[in-house]
């Protein structure tokens, strides 16, 4: 088997925010396949995916949530994959990594270029429903440092379909699994950060199967490196030539 690492191709977050009582804000942030978000980012070593409640006057709360998108183009690979792992790294403040999280399907696995904030809503794969790209993760996120998550039969099915991946890093409890909000929940926050270079960058660390060698001799003095295909048969699809493996 191979590896192969492939870095993100496009990468950012985008952000809704709105005030009122912790329940109807909510509902406003988390939003529908339509929602427009109010903010984006795709630089920086302090950003983070969240969600958000603060005290406001008048027993009201101000809500925001907060989406990472990264786009990976995965044509290169070129063999089926068995197993892909996603590496993000976490930001520079150690405060905000205490948040419940899951790794989910975006954009059906499109790239969506220069992050807006028209792609707040890409996470949706319809009104209301999102797809899952990997398990439940518990509060397993650290600050300054490379975190791993392995993605699901789901994402690796659609990365050998497709040759892309779209994924969205978002909080599990009240955005992923949509549960109920009564009260405020207060800051559940994971820092996050947007490199733009080096080995930090977000990446997909990509198992898959080694690439057919073909046939290895020599074919009329010509090296087997320079032969592309013998009498219209693809090299790599030959085993023998007059009975010489």
């Amino acid at each position: 088997m191979a590896t192969t690492t492939v870095y993100y191709s496009s990468q950012g977050r985008v952000d809704k925010t709105t005030g009122g009582t912790p329940s109807a804000s909510w509902a406003t942030v988390r939003g529908s396949n339509t929602t427009t978000g109010n903010s984006v980012a795709s630089t920086g070593a302090n950003e983070n995916f969240a969600c958000k409640m603060e005290a406001a006057r008048g027993g009201s709360v101000f809500t925001s949530n907060k989406r990472a998108y990264f786009y990976f183009d995965l044509s290169s690979i070129g063999t089926t994959i068995s197993s892909i792992t996603l590496k993000a790294r976490g930001g520079t403040n150690a405060a905000n990594q205490n948040g419940d999280w899951i790794v989910a399907r975006a954009n059906s696995d499109n790239d969506f270029g220069t992050i807006a904030t028209s792609d707040y809503p890409l996470v949706f794969n319809s009104t209301t429903s999102f797809t899952s790209y990997s398990a439940f993760q518990s509060t397993n996120w650290s600050a300054n440092t490379n975190n791993s998550v392995a993605l699901n039969a789901a994402a690796i099915t659609n990365a050998n379909s497709g040759g892309e991946l779209c994924v969205c890093l978002m909080n599990y409890t009240y955005d992923f699994a949509n549960t109920a909000v009564e009260e405020s929940f207060g800051n559940i926050e994971n820092t996050l950060s947007f490199a733009n270079s080096g080995t930090s960058r977000a990446n997909l660390v990509v198992v898959h199967a080694d690439a057919a060698t073909g046939y290895p001799n020599p074919v009329n003095a010509i090296a087997s490196a320079n032969i592309n295909k013998i009498n219209a048969i693809l090299s790599t699809d030959i085993n023998k030539v007059n009975g010489v493996s």
